[in-house]
Order: structure tokens, then sequence, then C-alpha cells
């Protein structure tokens, strides 16, 4: 018998982790302590569970934005099947309707992995997984922005491979040299686990964002998020350093049979010797040590760090149409409209607004 049940007790957080750990079509995004995350924002989360005998047979995790007289209910990633286990889709979005609704959310969105590219047919849906959606009023695309949400994949395939030297030989010359200026200059990398070292790598990664113009979480936010994924053998932090100096770092966590590069960040001194090279390398050997059949670089970026990517053999796969919404209550959606027209400008603030508008 197949029940459904919505919950953030700990025995099911943790048994919905291993699930998506080892579920192909995961993302860290659903982790437990990634949707913990958010709780820094004034946000709260939940999984919402499709039980056989008591073992999860699909499921999502959710984040819910609220703020004044606003909620969300925001799926990032799925949901998720057992193999299967895909045709419940249907009768699983009628519960999260109404139990949404029930809740008080003015508006939810979903956001599937969904994709005909034969590069990532283990890790997506085809595209006739989602075509329920529309016969239960969901619409194409998404209206909601202040949560991340899964469209794509940029794939390093590793498959055909035997090992990460039999890749590197297939790389180009100069990339192959800049790989290697690192290591031939004395640059040393090492795994971060410890709460004081995290944040010294963070540091970098702030100062590289700080540089480009772009904003990441703060070590206040997202240190608790990192430790413990790390803790649990989720997530790498990794450092280059030159004269026991860090000056490249990178954050990477493990879901699904991949890693996953979140954010990371080169200090360029003169000489340049390339330490962004050595870092991303370092990524895609541990994925060979852990017997990886691909490495998700990471979507986006500008155009100079796309071609950075690119020419680790990086294949960007955007998903088809992976994002559907439901407004629940029309009046508040308008409402919270006029009130995103207004936020906008400050995006960059957003988490402190948030959290001021905690209810």
């Amino acid at each position: 018998m197949t029940t459904f049940i919505f919950t953030k007790e700990e025995a099911w957080l943790k048994k919905w982790d291993q699930f998506v750990a080892e579920h192909p079509k995961g993302s860290h995004l659903v982790f437990s302590d990634w949707l913990k995350s958010y709780t820094s924002y004034g946000f709260d989360y939940e999984l919402g569970l499709v039980l056989e005998e008591n073992r999860i047979i699909g499921g999502y995790g959710v984040v819910i934005p609220k703020f004044l007289f606003f909620k969300f209910y925001i799926i990032p990633h799925g949901p998720i099947y057992l193999e299967g286990y895909a045709n419940h889709l249907k009768a699983h979005v009628l519960e999260i309707k109404n139990h949404a609704k029930q809740m008080g959310a003015c508006y939810l969105q979903m956001s599937f992995p969904v994709s005909a590219h034969k590069k990532v047919d283990k890790q997506t849906y085809d595209v006739i997984y989602t075509n329920s959606l529309t016969e239960v009023n969901f619409k194409p695309g998404k209206l909601f922005n202040y949560v991340y949400t899964s469209y794509g994949l940029n794939w390093v395939d590793l498959s055909g491979y035997q090992n990460a030297d039999a890749y590197l030989e297939q790389l180009t010359p100069k990339v192959r040299r800049n790989i290697r200026m690192g290591y031939n200059k004395f640059a040393t990398f090492k795994f971060l686990t410890e709460m004081g070292d995290l944040e010294q790598g963070y540091e970098v990664i702030l100062e590289n964002a700080n540089q480009g113009g772009y904003s990441v979480r703060s070590f206040s936010e997202f240190k608790t998020t990192m430790f413990q994924l790390i803790s649990k053998n989720r997530a790498y932090f990794i450092v280059c350093e030159v004269d026991g100096k860090i000056k490249a770092a990178a954050f990477v966590v493990k879901a699904s049979g991949y890693l996953t590069n979140i954010m990371g960040g080169v200090l360029r001194d003169k000489p340049d010797i390339k330490l962004g090279y050595m870092l991303q390398w370092e990524i895609i050997k541990k994925s060979f040590e852990c017997d990886y059949m691909g490495y998700n670089i990471s979507m986006g970026g500008s155009q100079g760090v796309q071609e950075f990517k690119a020419k680790f053999g990086a294949e960007a796969i955007v998903y088809q149409n992976p994002h559907y919404h439901l407004i629940l209550k029309p009046t508040h959606f308008k409402l919270y409209k006029l009130f995103d027209t207004k936020f906008k400008p400050y995006k960059h603030h957003i988490s402190q607004l948030l959290s001021r508008l905690k209810s």
C-alpha cells in the first residue's frame, strides 16, 4: 500500500538523504542539510515522501519561503522516484497541491530533471514524465526566483576512461601545461575539514566574488551546511596553497553518483601559475577515485568562466522545460509581484530583508 507523508522528523531526514545520495536522478539541492541552510533567511523546509511498506519509493525536499502574509512552496529538484515508480507522480502532485493549499501557500513550484541527451540519460527523466502536470493545471515556467532551482548539468563526461591519467591525455596540450604549472611551482593542495580552516578557505571564495562583482552566501549563513555535509562525507572543501597561504578554494558536493561544483575562487598573483586548473584537476581526480562516471562542473558564470569549464570537456546540458508552477492564491500572488518589483534592485540584500520580515 502506498502512503504520502510530509515530515521534518530526523529519522526520515536521514533516510531521505541516503535515498538522494544513491538515486542517479537526485540532487544536492534536496539534501536535508541544504534545505536547512535556507532557515538563515527565515525560510522553512520539509520533505514530501511516497512510502510503500514504510520504505521510501519517491519524494522531494521543499523550501518554504515566508514573510509577512506570503508563503511559497518551492521544490528545487523533483519529485524523484525509484525505477518503476515514476507513475506515482500524478497522484503525488495532487497530494502536494492540496498540502500546499492547506498550509496557506499562495504559489507552488517544481523543477524536474528532464532531458533527451544521451550523456545524462541516467541522471534525467524522459520528457513524457512531466506530461501529467498540465492535466492538473500546472503552467510551464517559474515566477519565483529566490530559491536556486535545478535547470541543467554542465557535464564533464568521465565514462570510457580507465583512470584520471587517461582523461588527462585527451585534453589539449595547453590545458595539460596549465594543470601542471601549479605543481611545478610547488603549489600544494589539501582537503579541509575543520571549521576554522573552512573559514580561511571561504575567504578566498568571498574575495573572488567581490572582485567578480557577484554575490555568494556569507560564511556565517553557510558554515553549518558545509560542515555538516563534509562531516557526513557528502562534500569536499579543497584548497591550493602557495608558501602555506591559501590561493584557491572550491566547495563540491557528492550526490547521486557525481560531484557538483558549488562555488570556488582563485586569488591571482603575478606570475599567474594557473591554480584554477590545478583546483579543477584535483576535483576530477577525486571523481575518478569515487568511481564516478561524470562531474557537474556547474552551470552559469561569465563568458570567460564558461570557456574555462569547456576546456575540461564540459558540455552544458539544459533541461527541457524543467520548471512548472501553480498559483494557489491569485490575489496574494499579485500582491507579492508588486513587492517583488520593489525588491529586485536590492536582490543581493534579500537574505537580510527576509530575516527582518521573518514570521
